[in-house]
């Protein structure tokens, strides 16, 4: 597949972020005017101004009026938030997030095995009392099983793999409103992080980062399906699926 041709906002935000993980500035430095930038980067000064609101919103720079902009922080969350842009620009890129979410899951799930603690393992178990509730909507499974992926990865002790984890997570949930409405799959995803728990409790790394591995091929395959579902629904399709599931939800509590 062809790789997307960077637009101009997009050019100047990787080179100026190549600019700031040079090492050329550190942590409370100024960076240049937006008349330097523009110059140095041979666009107009509107697109710097959004490139640096882009920096200040993600919180890798501040900026203080009739000051300049400083730099606030070189460390995993400017690593991280680099890629911020560019993936929710566009959303050609959503499956390719969840192929790199698989990455990340399984390699949590191996150091977790590793590294949990007593007190980890707790946290996880309490997933499976909350999805145990009869009245769990789709939306609160969603939730409840988010946390728990981010509680594999704060097992990990990896603070790299938490920040990837919160990030995706928000950036899947904003493009993928209507998914959690769309074959849940509840008992297929709740076998597998069965499993993965008890390979994490018992100290089995490998086995855990098969099953994990299990798991998220599942789920993309459920996304490309999904992905082709929408190319062919409208949007008020859509959301008749999610009220459809609503009411189902109103009913079985009912019960």
């Amino acid at each position: 597949m062809a790789m997307k041709k960077q637009n101009v906002t997009e050019k100047a935000y990787s080179e100026l972020m190549s600019l700031l993980l040079s090492g050329k500035y550190e942590p409370g430095d100024k960076l240049p005017s937006e008349n330097e930038l523009k110059d140095q980067f041979g666009v107009s000064r509107n697109t710097i101004r959004t490139v640096l609101n882009q920096l200040a919103v993600l919180g890798i720079i501040e900026t203080r009026r009739g000051d300049g902009s400083f730099l606030k922080e070189i460390g995993t969350q400017i690593y991280v938030n680099s890629f911020v842009p560019s993936v929710l620009l566009n959303e050609d890129d959503l499956l390719g997030l969840i192929e790199f979410r698989r990455g990340v899951e399984v390699a949590a799930a191996r150091l977790a095995a590793v590294n949990a603690t007593g007190d980890d393992l707790a946290s996880m178990k309490n997933y499976f009392n909350q999805i145990d509730k009869n009245d769990t909507s789709s939306h609160d499974f969603a939730q409840w099983t988010n946390s728990f992926h981010l509680k594999i990865a704060i097992a990990s002790k990896n603070e790299l793999f938490v920040r990837l984890l919160e990030l995706i997570g928000w950036i899947i949930t904003s493009k993928m409103e209507h998914f959690l409405y769309y074959k849940p799959n509840v008992e297929d995803s709740s076998f597998y992080h069965y499993m993965v728990y008890q390979c994490i409790k018992y100290k089995k790394p490998d086995e855990a980062a098969y099953l994990m591995d299990c798991h998220m091929k599942n789920l993309v395959l459920r996304v490309e399906d999904f992905i082709e579902y929408s190319k062919t629904h409208t949007k008020e399709d859509l959301e008749a699926l999610k009220q459809q599931k609503y009411v189902q939800n109103i009913i079985k509590m009912e019960k």
